[in-house]
């Protein structure tokens, strides 16, 4: 899995904003100033699908960047472990580290075989842990720095503090997964909520709505069309009914998607993949069951 620097994803963010401003912008010239006809979509309609495109690039980026630090902290309980099992054969702590750093443990192995090259250079333990933790980014691979560092400094048996140590760290890994598994079924509660939430607006746009503009027809047509009805409202606007729902479902896909991505994964980031799914699921029930009717 590759991994993705803060400044590319600053500059993939940059750059999906832009486009989405520029399509944003072309739409509003299309439909108010050069005055197009014959669309496929409104003009805010068409503004949402330039939202989502937007927002996929950086959803992607945030996906990947995910899936890669999970993979740094996947691997650090077997790096621990394994330094902890060539210090039983009397290496020395940095010497463990560099044989260690020959083995596989996927995103986390270039991160390691740096470190080493650093220790080659000259570089001391203490930089180059440092080094380590900032390039991996995690709040697990810092603590492991900085607890290695500790074992470095403090001696003794390096064998037994580095068992402890991968103890340690796997209990906290253990925290993070019972932390997870008990979150996750939140971000669930998002997508069951969107979904009646929008069921509901179609039933009432396709049901409610359309009888009372039926109703509404025929007493006009008995009326001669000219007076108000159901003591003086008058003739509901289905389209500005169907655009209100539409964007209050897009609203509602906006900030549920952001609280699920910060409820299950504890970054707001990491909402934005929920944010697309959502808004692409209320934008294709939309087109199949309000909007194709009369397209």
């Amino acid at each position: 899995m590759p991994k993705i620097e803060p400044k590319e994803k600053k500059l993939v963010g940059i750059v999906s904003v832009a486009i989405g401003i520029f399509m944003g912008v072309a739409t509003i010239i299309a439909t108010f100033v050069l005055r197009f006809q014959n669309m496929p979509f409104t003009w805010d309609q068409l503004l949402i699908l330039a939202m989502m495109i937007a927002v996929f690039p950086s959803a992607v980026m945030e996906w990947l960047d995910l899936r890669w630090e999970r993979g740094i902290d996947r691997n650090i309980p077997r790096l621990l472990r394994e330094i902890a099992e060539s210090g039983r054969t009397g290496l020395t702590l940095i010497r463990a580290i560099e044989v260690s750093a020959e083995r596989d443990y996927g995103p986390l192995s270039p991160e390691l075989k740096q470190l080493v090259a650093q220790l080659s250079w000259g570089t001391s333990l203490e930089d180059a842990l440092r080094s380590f933790a900032k390039r991996a980014r995690t709040k697990l691979a810092q603590r492991t720095a900085d607890l290695i560092l500790e074992v470095s400094r403090s001696g003794g048996d390096t064998k037994e503090i580095m068992e402890q140590l991968n103890k340690h760290i796997g209990e906290l890994q253990s925290i993070d997964r019972e932390r997870y598994s008990q979150m996750r079924p939140y971000s669930a509660v998002v997508y069951i909520a969107f979904g009646v939430f929008l069921f509901t607006d179609v039933m009432l746009i396709r049901s409610f709505f359309t009888q009372i503009i039926t109703l509404q027809s025929s007493v006009l047509n008995t009326q001669g069309g000219t007076a108000t009805i159901f003591g003086g409202i008058s003739k509901v606007d289905i389209a500005f009914l169907k655009t209100v729902m539409f964007h209050a479902v897009i609203v509602q896909a906006v900030i549920g998607g952001l609280v699920a991505g910060k409820v299950s994964e504890a970054r707001l980031g990491a909402g934005l993949k929920h944010v697309l799914i959502l808004m692409i699921i209320g934008f294709a029930t939309f087109f199949l069951f309000v909007w194709y009717p009369v397209m």
